[in-house]
């Protein structure tokens, strides 16, 4: 009797084992991140979202504002949701290593070189949506920081816009948590 209570025992100890590390591998699904380069090159603010939906694919949302009003003929916003695909994961924390990003870019600005008939300077505001593909590396330690490298680009549907291309890319800082 006490062999069985001993080898349950050790059966039970094992499960419950398996099942902490198995919980721990996609507990944490929800990452932010911040576009250090946007930041120190360009005065525009992106923040990302990304939820890891398992070890192999994630989606997002980014969303990046203007901090100066001389970038404004580029964008004033833009908000892109993606979807990434990791090849060469060979974790199971997940979401890690090389990537490809599809995606979808709405964003808005300004024109400030329209001229009426006077030569009085105008001001347009044009809106835009665009669809695109990305490519990247992420490195994600096992405290949770996330570095990222990332470089892609798309085009613009709608051709409201002088610029029919726009890129996506950089250099990004994070964390992952939950």
């Amino acid at each position: 009797m006490r062999s069985l209570f001993t080898a349950i025992l050790l059966i039970t100890s094992f499960v419950i084992k398996a099942q902490e590390q198995a919980s721990t591998n996609y507990q944490n699904r929800h990452e932010f991140r911040l576009d250090a380069l946007e930041i120190l090159a360009i005065p525009n603010l992106e923040i990302n979202y990304e939820y890891v939906i398992n070890r192999y694919s994630g989606v997002g949302l980014a969303a990046s504002v203007s901090l100066d009003d001389d970038f404004s003929d580029y964008q004033k916003y833009a908000i892109e949701p993606y979807f990434r695909q990791y090849f060469f994961n060979r974790r199971d924390y997940g979401a890690r290593g090389l990537f490809v990003e599809g995606v979808v870019r709405f964003a808005a600005g300004e024109n400030d070189d329209i001229f009426d008939f006077f030569g009085n300077e105008l001001e347009e505001d044009w809106f835009e949506i665009g669809v695109g593909f990305v490519v990247g590396q992420k490195w994600v330690s096992e405290n949770g920081f996330v570095f990222e490298i990332s470089l892609g680009g798309g085009r613009y549907l709608l051709d409201e816009n002088e610029n029919d291309f726009f890129a996506r890319g950089g250099i990004l800082i994070g964390y992952r948590l939950f």
